[in-house]
């Protein structure tokens, strides 16, 4: 009971911290197993409704997979044995700024678009350790071996 006392005020710290006062660019929406989020040099154990923002490191165990909500809409998830950066996301329809860099290091995850996409299809772009995807549709399956 304590542990879990400990550990919940322990996320709520590491994910309202000052020092990482950056903007959020979307949330964890469900978490199945076991899955991290590296943030600079923190790690943490992901919960729903967890913050994300630029630079997220998030990784799976093995038989473990996380959903991802970002602000425009768009829906990651991530498979088993994955690891994915969120090297950046802008989406300021009244700037016209926008940007979204995804990096999959490896494993699994599938990819549905959101306003991002629509508005903006050259600024989203999906990286493998091969290859850059440039997004031009609306849904897709990435797995790297």
């Amino acid at each position: 009971m304590y542990r879990s006392i400990v550990t919940a005020l322990f996320v709520v710290l590491f994910w309202t911290s000052p020092v990482l006062a950056q903007e959020t660019i979307g949330n964890v929406k469900s978490v199945s197993g076991q899955v991290e989020v590296q943030r600079e040099d923190r790690i943490v154990t992901a919960i729903p409704g967890a913050n994300l923002r630029e630079g997220d490191i998030l990784r799976t165990a093995e038989n473990s997979a996380v959903g991802v909500i970002f602000l425009d809409g768009t829906r990651i998830s991530v498979g088993p044995a994955s690891e994915m950066v969120v090297s950046s996301f802008r989406f300021e329809p009244n700037n016209e700024n926008y940007s979204f860099d995804i990096h999959m290091k490896k494993g699994s995850a599938v990819y549905s678009s959101g306003k991002l996409e629509k508005l903006a299809p050259e600024a989203v772009k999906f990286n493998t350790p091969q290859t850059t995807v440039g997004v031009r549709g609306t849904k897709f399956l990435v797995r790297i071996d």
